[in-house]
């Protein structure tokens, strides 16, 4: 059966920040509430996207995140979405999405593309 969330995408306020645990994934820490307002559930990937430039992130939940978005850690994930008038926060679509979240290798190509 075909989640409703999948054909919607909804505005999320992003903060970038320094986590204190070693992350190598394109992870999102979502609010809960938040999360569970626009149908994603923990373990779900979505498609995060700003100023024509996309990534896929693992969802998982996160208490102190924004109320209306999330956290994504300072990573080459985050550092591909901001630029520098809005590197610590942004807004962007999130919409759930299909696959496996995007790995370093990913963003790396892409950027290799554009030269």
């Amino acid at each position: 059966m075909m989640r409703l969330t999948k054909l919607m995408k909804f505005e999320a306020f992003i903060v970038v920040a320094r986590f204190f645990i070693e992350n190598k994934r394109a992870t999102i820490y979502l609010n809960p509430e938040f999360a569970k307002r626009i149908g994603i559930n923990e373990g779900d990937v979505v498609s995060v996207s700003r100023a024509g430039r996309e990534l896929k992130f693992r969802v998982k939940f996160l208490e102190t995140a924004p109320e209306n978005g999330g956290v994504i850690p300072n990573s080459i994930f985050a550092n591909y979405l901001t630029d520098f008038e809005n590197f610590k926060s942004f807004r962007a679509d999130i919409e759930l999405s299909e696959g496996n979240e995007s790995i370093e290798d990913d963003v790396i190509s892409i950027i290799m593309q554009k030269k």
